[in-house]
């Protein structure tokens, strides 16, 4: 859609009502639909008499018209998708699935099912607008020629927790089989507004507790992170045994209600995050598979962003209802696919559910993994301070004199006070660190045996006003971390998280999310903190000079692009729990005076490791 259309949109009342009716409108004037019969639908058609709305109604077909748009109807689908507020897609996880992939996994879901169409019992279990519901009904039509109107009353079914999602649900339905012929009075349709973390489709609906669950399920589950979740749904989703390890994402425990609501045989397809393969949080749901045994394929774009609108990283996935010893994976691009998919069979016997599923090169994983002593038995790798409200904490001087930095023009604190700080993701740019040094105030105080503590308010006050001064001015911020729990905190003035306040001799700075070739730094000032990226701490310089090498390597960046979490433009995840079982060979004196030799260039340090790892 053209950009002045979603303009247009997000200035518009945001109402619902008005909105579907303006939506509605705008489609039937521009299709020339007559709608004669539907009450629904004739409910919601603007007219000359509803001065102010019908004002709005040409403003917007003409904007609709000058953009040069057809305003076809799975852009209807895309606009009542888009006006959901963003508030409601945060914490419900509501987001439009372009046609290409709805019709994808619908013809593979219907592919695979062997039964009788007529009779099919189709379900979308977060149906959002309904888009899939609307994929689905048209293929049945197009297999056996039903009406809609016996279509959406015996085949389909679909439920939100939104119910003005239902509500659209059930327009666009309507208006689907009005623009093809069936003008009927109205419609019966099986959609319920209610959540399904909660919902028993079994008890509440006679046809699906007959029918022994769904034979087809598909959809897009809410895309929710566990921090912007609400306490109702985090309390719900303890119910499912999928969610019972780490901070699962809400997509999670929609694969084990989906699965569960599949009578035998019954197929599941789902486009939904690809975090699940090798993710902490992912633990739970890789064990149901694995003791479920359950049938999976799964199609990974990796790297490729399917959404516009969420930067995620998806999968989509195909369960079905019957016993596997194995699930098949393929890593593919978009564009590809409608190709002949030619799966890998991964043992669920030979996958790691705890530290995740090595997918891609497994064999040389697993090989290096072997080898020396694991990374993170070697080192402690530690993620950077975490003031939880930089913008108060961490600063560019605008000026120093006299003892004191200046924030700005007019806002100054004692140097004495502050430490030096830099941003080791900013080393994806650059390794030289002097350019990216700035400046952290620091309540914090070390005792004889160099045990990080808070400074006292009251020193705080004496020694340093200008930084009491300034910290009091932005208490009520800082009681904002937290989403609110900064208030409670022992210390209102310390920072939200004590992580990486310990000093070492040394530490090797490293962005977190990186790109093969990426920058690193070893950092021989104690008091230099970092923030956002990562660093390994030592206090043995030549254990880190290595370290150094080895992220220099061919074998150290094939092992994390390989169990790694992707990111656009080739960057991967450098977080402690994808390094940390990497091999490090026990390199003889002789080896590491090779290694350490300034002039050694990076093909010839290939060479070397390749041969240490027996890596041809």
């Amino acid at each position: 859609m053209n950009q002045s259309i979603y303009n247009y949109l997000k200035n518009y009342d945001n109402d619902v009502s008005s909105i579907n009716r303006l939506l509605v409108s705008a489609f039937i004037h521009i299709k020339k639909i007559k709608v004669e019969n539907n009450i629904n639908i004739k409910n919601l058609i603007i007219n000359e008499n509803q001065q102010n709305e019908f004002k709005n109604f040409k403003e917007f077909i003409h904007i609709i018209e000058i953009t040069g748009k057809r305003f076809c109807f799975e852009e209807l689908v895309e606009l009542f998708e888009f006006v959901i507020s963003p508030s409601d897609k945060l914490v419900n996880g509501a987001v439009y699935t372009p046609d290409d992939i709805r019709e994808f996994i619908t013809n593979e879901t219907f592919k695979r099912y062997v039964g009788n169409i007529n009779t099919i019992k189709i379900a979308d279990i977060s149906c959002g607008c309904g888009g899939f519901l609307i994929n689905t009904s048209l293929k049945i039509k197009s297999l056996t020629n039903k009406s809609f109107k016996n279509i959406f009353e015996e085949n389909i079914f679909g439920i939100d927790i939104q119910e003005y999602s239902i509500e659209r649900t059930e327009i666009l339905l309507t208006l689907l089989a009005i623009k093809n012929g069936e003008d009927e009075k109205e419609f019966k349709f099986n959609l319920y507004s209610n959540d399904s973390l909660k919902y028993n489709w079994k008890e509440k609906n006679k046809t699906i507790g007959k029918n022994g669950g769904f034979d087809l399920i598909v959809g897009n589950p809410p895309y929710v992170c566990s921090r912007n979740m609400d306490y109702k749904t985090k309390e719900a989703m303890k119910a499912w045994t999928t969610c019972s390890t780490g901070h699962p994402d809400l997509y999670i425990p929609f694969f084990q209600i989906g699965y569960e609501l599949l009578r035998k045989d019954g197929i599941l397809g789902y486009i939904t995050v690809n975090t699940f393969i090798k993710s902490l949080n992912g633990r739970a749901i890789r064990q149901y598979f694995s003791d479920q045994k359950v049938y999976l394929e799964i199609i990974d774009f990796e790297d490729e962003q399917i959404f516009n609108s969420r930067m995620t990283y998806t999968s989509i996935c195909f369960l079905q209802n019957k016993t596997s010893e194995k699930l098949y994976y393929l890593p593919l691009k978009r564009k590809k696919l409608n190709n002949k998919l030619r799966y890998k069979e991964h043992k669920y016997n030979k996958l790691d559910n705890e530290k995740g599923w090595y997918l891609q090169n497994r064999k040389l994983i697993l090989q290096m993994e072997a080898i020396g002593i694991k990374l993170g038995d070697i080192y402690t790798t530690r993620s950077g301070v975490a003031t939880l409200k930089n913008s108060i904490y961490i600063f560019k001087p605008v000026n120093t004199k006299n003892g004191f930095y200046y924030i700005d023009n007019d806002t100054k604190v004692e140097e004495g006070i502050c430490r030096d700080i830099v941003n080791s993701n900013m080393l994806v740019k650059t390794n030289k660190i002097d350019n990216l040094i700035e400046k952290l105030i620091f309540p914090y105080e070390y005792d004889e045996e160099n045990k990080v503590r808070v400074m006292d308010i009251e020193k705080i006050e004496k020694d340093y006003p200008y930084a009491y001064d300034y910290l009091v001015k932005n208490k009520d911020i800082l009681a904002t971390r937290d989403k609110g729990k900064g208030k409670d905190y022992e210390y209102w003035y310390a920072f939200g998280r004590n992580q990486s306040l310990e000093r070492t001799n040394h530490k090797l700075l490293f962005p977190q999310l990186a790109k093969k070739g990426f920058q690193s730094y070893i950092c021989s000032n104690k008091n230099l903190y970092f923030y956002n990226g990562m660093a390994v701490m030592s206090d043995e310089l030549e254990k880190l000079q290595i370290l150094e090498k080895l992220f220099l390597t061919d074998i150290f960046w094939k092992y994390v692009s390989s169990i790694s979490k992707h990111y656009a433009s080739g960057y991967y995840s450098l977080g402690r729990n994808y390094i940390k079982n990497f091999g490090v060979f026990q390199f003889s004196t002789e080896d590491k005076k090779y290694l350490l030799n300034k002039n050694l260039n990076v093909d010839d340090l290939n060479i070397f490791i390749n041969n240490k790892y027996c890596i041809k």
